[in-house]
This record gives C-alpha cells, structure tokens and sequence, in this order.
C-alpha cells in the first residue's frame, strides 16, 4: 500500500514522519531497509517502539506542540504527515511550512475536499488513500499474474521429452528476437531439457551478423519447407517467438500449432498454443523473455544480459517507441549486467556498401505527398537495410510516415516508420496489404508479399512498374492521399488487381 510514497520519498537526505499508523510505519520501516535517515513522530510509545528496532530515530510527543527547532525535523529534507486527522494535518503543516518553507510536504487525503485544504496550505504532493490501496492491489496483481505465467511456462517445458523442443524465430530475425530465443533457450537449460534455436530468411542487417557471431549463438537456418518438416519430426514441441501465427513472417506451416508462443506485436485473431503470451503494449519480446527470467531465478551472463538490453533498445527506438513501465523496469534489471564492451561492438559494426547502395536508391526514389513518403528501392540482396533506409528517410523535414520496399527474391520486403500519433502503421499496412502479409505497432511495421506468377516475368522493367504501382496505390489509397493517376493504363491495373489476388490467396 505504500509503494507510491515510498518511490515519492526515496533519493532524499533526510526523512521525518509524522504519525506511526500503519501507513507511516510500513514507509519508514521500508526507508530504514534501504538504509535511508527516518526520524518518526508520534505520541504513542509503544507503537514507536516498533519502528524503532528497524532503525528509524523516534520523538514521543504531540505532533501539533512540539519543538520543530530540534535536528531531527529542523535538518529533514523531506516531511510526511501520514495520519487521518485532517486538522491536526493542516497544523502541522501550515507550521511547517511557516517556520520551514524550503521543505517538501507530503500528505495523505481521504477525500478531494481535504486535498484541497492541503494545497491550499502549501502541501507539495498529495497522495489519495484509495489510490494507495489500487495501486498496491494493481502492482500485487500483476505480479502474481507473472508468477503464473513463469510457473506454466516451466510446466510445458519441462513435460518436453528426450526430442527437446525447437526455438523458430520470426523470418529475418531482429535483435529482439534473437535475444528472446537466446532467453528461452537458458530456460530450457534450467529444466534439462535439450533446445534448437531455427530461424526463416537471412540474418544480413550488419548488426544482427555481428551480435550472432559475438554471442557464438547457434542458430539453424530453415531454406525449405522440407527442412521445416524435418525440424518439426526431430523435437517433441515447438515455441514460436517474435511471432505468433504461422507462415506469417515465419516457417511454421499453416495449420502446425506451436506449443509456446511469446510475441509482442498486435494481433487481430485468436492465438491458440499450449502457452501464449501475446503482449503487443510491452516495447519488445526481450522485454516479456526478462521477465520469465527474474521470475525463475535465473540471472543471464553478461552475453546474454547485453543481447536483451539491445533487443529492447532496438525494438523502442532508444526508449522513445512503445515504452512500458515494464520495459524500463527490465532495462534497469539488465543494466549492471551487461557487457559494455560488447554491447559497442554490436552497435558499431561496419556498413556494407549494399547497404548505402539502397539508401541511396531510396533518397533518389522517394515520392511525397503530404506528410507521407513512398520509396521503391528495387531489386535488392538485403532486405535488412530496408528498416535502415526507412528510419533514414523518416528524418526528412515535413514526413511523417514512411514506407521502404523492394524485391527480395520471390517477395516484395516492405519497410514502415512513422512519428504520427494518427497512424497505427500495423493496422495500416494490413488494411492495404491482408492480415497475413503484413502487421507490426503503431510507429513501426513490416510486410511481405509473395509475388507469385509474376517471379517467373522476364521483362524485369514491366515488373517492376506493376509492383510499384500496385504499392503505390494501395499505400496511397489507404492513407487517403490523392494523386495524378491518369498516366496508368487498363493493363497496369489488371496486373495491380493479380497481385493482390496473389497475395489475399496466401
């Protein structure tokens, strides 16, 4: 119940409280745990007693006529009057603030009238006693819930037989994701239970390559859908992480249903496991990974330790992007663990010349309308430097949503920013290009499109414009925009039309 006081009053030099109810003597039995100076008021001995052995300094008195010339209030830093009569609150701190006005004064309120008497008076903060209690019942909850949750997870790892279980990560995986499997993998180890670790696409992105190689992670790349049923005939379960449906931006095949899944992006249709925890209010996966970690005890190495604190970077944009309580919380957890030396190494690896190759194909292809920017960037062999060229060209003056995309192999890659609290580019992307192609947060998402028939065209200039039109068009036409389109002729919007169909069919 005293949570919010507690963190109100913590990084002070010098505590004193008046009243030793229940309240203020939790909050000072708490602050002298920390080893924080508390000096308690009351005139009540024997509940003094109390308090006192847990370290805090005691004065029997009325709190209303006593000296406040003594040390003990005269030098304090902070004051706290905790008890529930309202009169005697506004004498002493009117009192208080008279005789200290450089004080800071927190009090207690049943009611709104009362914390209207206080700051009238010169209180500073003003605490409502039902927001203590819901705050703590919130906080009691929610942890109890991640016990729960830590608890079956362990139980559906360890009923995994001698076959262990198979890890798939996203297609093209991400640090996040990477991190989340590297996470669930030393769960694994905690029950004895054997693990591999598969992943869909390529890992080329310059910083996804050198936190592999750093971490020595051994990771299975899958090509085919024959190696994906050999995947799934080797292990007993599968966990599908930074994912949660499959063949949406992975390997699992439609209809296989994964044992665990763990993911945090937002998603419109039931998920059925074994296990699941879909969050898509929490920033990054190696956020929810964390947490299962502290839940069963288990502290990563320094390795480790770096790769989630990166994964959750990564994934809120330095903290400014779908930032949770909870991400923070997780953060500052990871934070005295990790690997400083390391963690530069990832976050400085060499660019490769592809990589400025198709950031400048993209500054040299935009096109603007308003504040939304569109960029064709081709044939490309990396779709990683997608994401790079988008946050890239998200800086430009007057854009505020951006979408990147080219054809990778048989698909066309797209890459979304934005900084426009109007747009959930998660739902956007969906809207122009089907649930199962693409998805992702509000300021951030992803998609791919099977090009289909349209792999096997030999005039590669036809191709590209249909896909670019195609693109262009449905992009444009979902934001809103208008645009000259009288250059398009009936055969463009045939093929535009065949593609979707392509893609709806998936």
């Amino acid at each position: 119940m005293v949570l919010p006081l507690i963190f109100l009053l913590k990084n002070m030099y010098l505590y004193t409280i008046f009243g030793c109810g229940a309240i203020g003597k939790a909050v000072a039995q708490s602050l002298c745990t920390n080893g924080d100076k508390v000096v308690v008021v009351d005139k009540d001995e024997n509940v003094l007693s109390n308090v006192h052995k847990s370290g805090a300094e005691v004065i029997a008195g009325d709190m209303r006529t006593i000296d406040y010339g003594i040390p003990q209030i005269a030098k304090a830093t902070t004051v706290a009057i905790l008890t529930r009569d309202t009169d005697s609150n506004l004498v002493v701190l009117e009192r208080i603030k008279r005789e200290f006005s450089d004080k800071f004064v927190i009090l207690i309120a049943d009611n709104e009238n009362d914390a209207a008497k206080y700051y009238d008076s010169g209180a500073n903060i003003v605490v409502h006693s039902d927001n203590l209690v819901s705050n703590a019942l919130l906080l009691e909850l929610k942890n109890a819930e991640s016990k729960r949750s830590a608890f079956v997870l362990g139980n559906v790892i360890s009923n995994v037989n001698e076959k262990g279980l198979c890890i798939l990560l996203q297609d093209n995986p991400d640090p996040d994701a990477i991190a989340s499997g590297l996470a669930l993998r030393l769960i694994c180890k905690k029950f004895n239970v054997e693990s591999r670790i598969y992943y869909g696409g390529t890992i080329s992105h310059q910083q996804n390559k050198a936190l592999v190689n750093m971490l020595n992670a051994e990771m299975i790349q899958l090509r085919s859908i024959d190696e994906v049923r050999l995947m799934l005939e080797s292990c007993d379960k599968v966990a599908l992480i930074e994912a949660s449906i499959p063949l949406k931006n992975n390997m699992l095949p439609e209809g296989v249903l994964p044992n665990i899944v763990i993911d945090h992006h937002q998603i419109d249709v039931e998920i059925k496991g074994e296990f699941v925890d879909v969050r898509p209010k929490i920033g990054s996966t190696s956020t929810i990974m964390t947490g299962y970690l502290q839940q069963m005890n288990i502290t990563p190495d320094r390795s480790l330790a770096t790769a989630l604190r990166y994964g959750i970077r990564v994934d809120t944009l330095g903290f400014t992007r779908n930032t949770s309580m909870d991400d923070l919380n997780a953060a500052a957890f990871l934070s005295p663990l990790i690997d400083m030396g390391l963690l530069s190494q990832i976050e400085n690896p060499p660019m490769s010349l592809e990589t400025i190759d198709i950031i400048g194909k993209a500054i040299r292809s935009k096109e603007i309308k308003g504040s939304y920017m569109l960029t064709f960037v081709e044939f490309i062999n990396d779709r990683d430097a997608l994401p790079q060229a988008a946050d890239l060209m998200l800086q430009v003056e007057g854009v505020y949503t951006v979408l990147v995309f080219g054809i990778f192999k048989d698909k066309i890659q797209l890459s979304a920013r934005s900084i426009d609290t109007r747009v959930n580019l998660g739902s956007l992307l969906q809207k122009a290009f089907g649930n199962m192609n693409a998805g992702g947060h509000q300021n951030m998402a992803a998609g791919t499109i099977d090009l289909g028939i349209f792999g096997d065209v030999t005039d590669k200039k036809a191709l590209l414009k249909v896909i670019f039109d195609a693109v262009r068009n449905k992009f444009f036409s979902v934001v809103g925009v208008r645009f000259d389109n009288d250059n398009k002729d009936e055969d463009d919007e045939d093929e535009s039309l065949v593609i979707e169909e392509q893609k709806d069919n998936k």
